[in-house]
């Protein structure tokens, strides 16, 4: 027992406190505020160690801090161990900024920074006995070398790995009518050499992330099967396969990651189970199953699709992937979810500008019939949690009729649904995407629907279609624009959540427009979002947490029922102390008037130095 301030405070009970806490900036707050004698010092540094620690070269401020923190990480004394000992996952980021190429540039020579952290890594990873987790970040920088592995190989705890798999980053056009080698030498110029790892240290991995992964890379990666069938402890694999230009030849216009043609091999991991791809789009538009050759899907309990951008300017892709995978291959999957990153910046201001970015959801045709409506005849029988986005589970027939309004008005979902469950004589033949759709979010608990935006009648209808008895998450993207810059939330909207006895998430993935551009305050702190999340939190006491935008999280007070709290104001978008159902939508940046907002798919690189400046004073602290 010890005392802070007026109040004794156990120690078990201020570790159950700080296990809440994830934000670093918050516990050194507190760490600085207690004595270093206190015990509850010693509680809150053990917390700290359960956090990420961060190393970074990418400008001269935080990589001299970073040299500092390295210092007293490997100082040791014949009464004590290094404080390397106690660090539990290292996030290194070996890396500067981007090149810019143009012609008769000098050859470019990487910042002394890079090179000098880069340096000192093996010494540092050997005394890493207790690293559980480790993500290598290099993009651009200087890629893992042997002696970096060969430090790793005695690390028994290590289980988790992420690394960069090309250290040159792709510019954002291809060129089209270009010779197609040399486009490939100058996009895939770099790789990290993965074999000794893959060799030695892979097989103890639980999870692994491979990072912009080209077709050089994914060439080596594919002759591995054989060891990769070794990987029995692996259950989690994401991979990237949006770098570079792959395989594009034969006269086609290049892209980024690979041609509807290309030819996945199963890689050979025997236990995947969740499985997390990031791909293009044009990738996915092949007639096949594509890149889920990779896996094994019966195994598959999570399977996560990001699909980005082949090419920018390009308006609407068709995505056949689901129109080739059977149900009854994915006996063990219970979420699934897709992510459909298309640039739209409308979404963002009440009035839109003219020429700005307002692309159409992708197409998925045989997502909601006949994959997900395989449910109401046995299969997909573990599927819980469905979490999609844009416009992905719209019936794909009405979109390019809705281009023709003589054809087909444009309907609201409500006015959809409604119109297949009563017309049997639907000339547009919604019937089968209806009974599909209703068939399984009756079967859901976590729902992220991908409706587009939706107003309340819209939700009415979705909900109507969700079982009350199982239902305990729901996200949307809200129409704010039907209901005016001063308006509360609709309170039809709040009414429908409160018939959900079990629901204790709610997620709305985009803020009120306006909200984020420069010159306004932040949307976490704006008078009419805190009056919208206290309405969703007030319309149902079984509401637990309330998100809007990416990772933007509040929670009921606990110690004052009526107030509320933020737990993640989404400036590391996303955070992974919370949820990964609020891992969607609006991702905040700090925006320059001249910053794209049309694309969420890729945050901007963290700012860390603030954070890095912090640890090495505590590190100081501790050692003096």
């Amino acid at each position: 027992m010890s005392t802070c301030g007026h109040v004794q405070v156990n120690e078990d009970i201020f570790s159950c406190v700080l296990d809440h806490i994830s934000d670093t900036s918050i516990l050194h707050a507190l760490l600085a505020a207690i004595p270093k004698s206190n015990p509850l010092f010693q509680v809150g540094l053990a917390r700290l160690w359960q956090l990420p620690i961060h190393l970074d070269s990418y400008n001269d401020q935080v990589s001299d801090a970073s040299q500092k923190v390295l210092d007293y990480l490997l100082d040791a004394a014949a009464d004590r161990s290094p404080l390397a000992e106690s660090v539990r996952h290292l996030v290194v980021s070996v890396e500067h900024t981007p090149r810019i190429f143009y012609s008769g540039q000098p050859a470019f020579a990487r910042p002394a920074n890079v090179g000098a952290l880069h340096a000192r890594l093996p010494c540092l990873f050997r005394r890493l006995v207790n690293l559980e987790s480790l993500d290598y970040h290099s993009f651009p920088g200087v890629h893992m070398k042997s002696e970096h592995v060969e430090s790793l190989r005695h690390l028994r705890r290590l289980k988790t790995f992420g690394v960069d798999c090309t250290m040159c980053p792709r510019n954002n056009v291809i060129p089209s009518g270009h010779d197609w080698d040399a486009i490939s030498r100058q996009y895939d110029a770099e790789n990290w050499e993965m074999v000794r790892f893959l060799s030695t240290i892979g097989p103890a991995m639980k999870s692994l992330e491979f990072r912009h992964v080209n077709h050089p890379f994914f060439a080596r990666l594919a002759k591995q099967t054989d060891l990769f069938t070794s990987y029995e402890g692996l259950e989690h694999l994401k991979i990237d396969i949006t770098e570079g230009a792959w395989e594009w030849q034969d006269g086609n216009s290049l892209a980024m990651g690979a041609s509807p043609q290309f030819t996945f091999p199963l890689l050979g991991f025997p236990s995947v189970k969740h499985f997390d791809l990031v791909v293009c789009d044009q990738t996915l538009s092949g007639r096949h199953k594509g890149p889920m050759n990779m896996v094994h899907s019966r195994l598959l309990t999570e399977l996560s699709l990001d699909v980005r951008h082949s090419n920018y300017w390009i308006k609407v892709q068709k995505v056949h992937l689901f129109k080739h995978l059977f149900p009854s291959d994915f006996p063990a999957l219970s979420r699934l979810e897709i992510k459909d990153n298309a640039r739209n910046a409308a979404r963002y201001r009440w009035e839109s500008d003219h020429g700005e970015w307002q692309r159409p959801g992708r197409l998925y045709f045989g997502l909601v019939s006949p994959f997900l409506g395989s449910i109401g005849s046995g299969f997909l029988p573990e599927l819980s949690r469905l979490w999609v986005d844009e416009k992905s589970l719209l019936p794909p027939v009405l979109i390019p009729l809705a281009m023709d309004p003589t054809i087909a008005p444009g309907y609201s979902v409500h006015e959809l649904i409604d119109r297949a469950s009563t017309s049997s004589d639907d000339p547009l033949n919604l019937v089968p995407w209806w009974k599909a759709l209703s068939a399984a979010l009756s079967q859901l608990e976590s729902l992220r629907v991908g409706f587009g935006a939706i107003t309340h009648q819209d939700a009415e209808s979705i909900l109507r279609l969700c079982d009350s008895t199982k239902l305990t998450q729901f996200g949307f993207e809200w129409d704010w624009k039907q209901y005016g810059r001063d308006e509360p939330l609709a309170p039809a909207l709040l009414d429908q959540l409160a018939r959900f006895p079990k629901l204790t998430d709610v997620h709305i993935l985009f803020p009120r427009p306006g909200t984020h551009l420069p010159g306004t305050p932040d949307p976490v702190v704006d008078a009419r979002t805190i009056s919208d999340v206290k309405s969703i939190f007030d319309c149902n006491g079984s509401i637990c947490r309330v998100g809007i935008g990416n990772s933007v999280v509040w929670e009921r007070h606990p110690s004052e029922p009526s107030a509320i709290l933020l737990v993640s104001d989404g400036s590391s978008a996303p955070n992974p102390a919370v949820s990964k159902f609020y891992h969607a939508g609006f991702m905040p940046k700090r925006l320059l008037p001249d910053q794209d907002v049309s694309d969420n798919a890729i945050p901007l690189r963290p700012a860390r130095g603030k954070e890095i400046e912090q640890l090495r004073d505590l590190l100081h602290r501790i050692l003096t």
